[in-house]
C-alpha cells in the first residue's frame, strides 16, 4: 500500500472512531439490544427496591422510550397511604418486571408527564406522581396523617450504558445526612447470565 493510501486509511479510520466516540451514551443507547427472543421482540427487567431508610418512600418508576412522544411508559408506583403498594422502612419490595426499554427512571419528570398524558386509562396513584422519591414517617397507630421525611432527586439509567435487558435492577435508598438531598438512590445490576 502507498504512502498517500495508508495515510488516507489512517485519516479515514481517525474520523469513524472519533465520529463513534462522539456519539456516546446516545449511540449506545439507540443501538442496545432490547432482549427479546427473535428481532423486533422485547425482553424484561426486573426491579428489586431495599428501602434502608426509616420512612416510607413513595414514588414512580417506569421504563420508557425518551424518544417517543407516543411512549407508553411500563410502571410501577408506591403510594403513601396505606391501602395503596407500599414501601415502609427497613423493608425490601418484591420483585417487579416492567418490559424492557431505552430508560429505567424513578420519578423523573418526563415519565411523569408521559404516565398522564398517554395512559388515561391506567389505574395511578396521584399522590405517587412525585418528582424524585418523597420520604414519609408513618404514623404506626395510623391516627395521622404521613409527615414528610426527606426526599431523594429522580433517578435515571440508560439501556446499553448502566443496565442490559433482561437483568435485574437492585436499587438501594440509602441516608445522606451531608447531603442537601438526605438520601440517595444505589443502583446495582445482576445480569441475566449471572449465577447470584
Amino acid at each position: 500500500m502507498s504512502v498517500t493510501r495508508r495515510h488516507n486509511a489512517a485519516v479515514l479510520a481517525a474520523i469513524l472512531v472519533g465520529g463513534l466516540a462522539g456519539c456516546g451514551a446516545d449511540f449506545i443507547n439507540q443501538t442496545a439490544s432490547f432482549g427479546g427472543p427473535t428481532a423486533g421482540q422485547r425482553g424484561d427487567v426486573q426491579v428489586l427496591f431495599i428501602n434502608n431508610t426509616p420512612n416510607r418512600a413513595v414514588f414512580t418508576y417506569a421504563t420508557y422510550d425518551p424518544s417517543d412522544p407516543d411512549a407508553r411508559p411500563d410502571f410501577g408506583q408506591f403510594g403513601p397511604a396505606d391501602e395503596n403498594r407500599a414501601l415502609d422502612g427497613g423493608t425490601a419490595s418484591p420483585i417487579d418486571t416492567l418490559s424492557c426499554a431505552r430508560t429505567f427512571s424513578i420519578g423523573e419528570p418526563a415519565v411523569l408527564a408521559l404516565i398522564e398524558n398517554n395512559l388515561p386509562e391506567a389505574p395511578v396513584v396521584d399522590d405517587a406522581l412525585v418528582e424524585g422519591v418523597q420520604f414519609f414517617s408513618i404514623d404506626p397507630a395510623g391516627e395521622a396523617d404521613p409527615v414528610p421525611a426527606g426526599a431523594a432527586s429522580p433517578y435515571v439509567a440508560l439501556l446499553g450504558v448502566d443496565f442490559p435487558c433482561n437483568a435485574l435492577l437492585i436499587i438501594r435508598f440509602e441516608i445522606e445526612d451531608a447531603a442537601a438531598v438526605p438520601v440517595r438512590i444505589d443502583f446495582e445490576i445482576i445480569p441475566s447470565e449471572s449465577d447470584r
